[in-house]
């Protein structure tokens, strides 16, 4: 494909071979070594946030986050959550024996609308799952007035929101916990990890704990935990990528400036409504077309011309047995059928975008 859906980004290979040299000097592969200790304290600054784990991967982010706010089987647990997003989402709760009662979405957000949600629904849950779909931050005033009013716990599902900003500030302030992605095809990535950002401290020592099987300060396993460590090769990626995170960043967002710029005319396409106090982060470019078949041909055509689509998230997870199919969700299901991503990633050029627009405007009009 010339122009692929994703190309993870890779800082100069000398530039990871001496941090790893490094760590080959020192000998210390794992068990919160010197590079994820430096990668915690950076990316904390750089995100403007407190109380940063770092873990192995984002699926255990959600399943650490939810141990340590005792959302769980034993608890009877069951927690409100989007149908609009990856498996993950939902496979992290039923894993940890939670019910996904998934609540329908915005049609221009894409995000949970909690005003969906009934008051039965509301008083059967013990926390409020939300997504920052594509990186767009959700409606935090509304839920956070929502979980209050209920006393629920509130997780955003953060895996697309690294540097997405609501009101000058991180969105990853919001919510008791909220989990992050650096899987290789994130806009920052360590090839595969992830991290939890926790309001409150003790919470923070809590999962600090428990991703180490539970030990405490004389290594005796205090209570139940699991190995979600971050290895030292893991995050020296992280570090050699995170050296190049302001020009990622701008130059991701130019590229979603120049999608918009060109695809908003087209009436045939929806795009994605941002919260009025957030930007778009660049972490991925959806489009929704009017009917499934359009998109499948539109897909076929683009795939023709060496561009390579994904049907981003498809299908709805509310009709997924697996997951329970708790919920009535219309919008999400339809939107699920009708929605394809377009390539985004760093290595990207503002022509390469031109000419990805370009052929889907041609496969729309041979459909009219």
């Amino acid at each position: 494909m010339k122009y692929p859906i994703v190309k993870p980004f890779l800082p100069k290979n000398h530039d990871y071979t001496a941090r790893v040299n490094a760590i080959f000097e020192r000998n210390w592969l794992t068990n919160n070594g010197p590079c994820l200790q430096q990668l915690e304290q950076q990316l904390a600054e750089y995100l403007n946030v407190e109380h940063l784990l770092l873990v192995a991967n984002g699926t255990l982010a959600l399943q650490v986050a939810f141990a340590t706010l005792d959302i769980s089987a034993k608890n009877k647990a069951m927690a409100l959550t989007t149908p609009f997003s990856f498996a993950a989402t939902a496979s992290s709760l039923c894993f940890a024996g939670i019910i996904p009662e998934f609540i329908d979405i915005d049609p221009a957000t894409y995000n949970i609308n909690i005003a969906n949600a009934s008051e039965e629904q509301l008083n059967r849950a013990s926390a409020i799952v939300g997504v920052h779909v594509f990186g767009n931050p959700c409606d935090v005033a509304n839920i956070e007035q929502v979980a209050n009013k209920h006393n629920l716990k509130v997780i955003y599902d953060a895996a697309h929101a690294f540097a997405s900003n609501l009101n000058g500030q991180s969105v990853l302030q919001h919510g008791d916990a909220a989990t992050l992605s650096l899987h290789a095809t994130k806009l920052f990535h360590s090839v595969e990890g992830g991290a939890v950002i926790f309001k409150h401290k003790a919470d923070y020592l809590k999962a600090k704990q428990l991703i180490n099987f539970g030990f405490n300060a004389q290594q005796f396993p205090e209570f139940v935990g699991i190995n979600a460590k971050m290895s030292e090769m893991h995050a020296a990626m992280g570090l050699c990528v995170l050296e190049h995170i302001e020009h990622i960043t701008s130059w991701r967002c130019k590229l979603a400036k120049r999608y918009t710029e060109l695809l908003e005319p087209v009436k045939a396409l929806q795009l994605q409504a941002w919260h009025e106090g957030g930007g778009n982060n660049g972490a991925y470019m959806p489009v929704v077309f009017e009917s499934q078949d359009t998109l499948l041909k539109v897909q076929a055509a683009l795939s023709n011309a060496g561009v390579q689509t994904r049907r981003y998230f498809y299908p709805s997870l509310s009709k997924v047995p697996a997951y329970g199919m708790h919920g009535n969700t219309p919008i999400a299901n339809s939107i699920s059928e009708r929605v394809l991503c377009l390539p985004m990633f760093t290595d990207l050029t503002l022509e390469g975008v031109d000419e990805i627009c370009n052929h889907l405007i041609t496969a729309l009009k041979t459909l009219q």
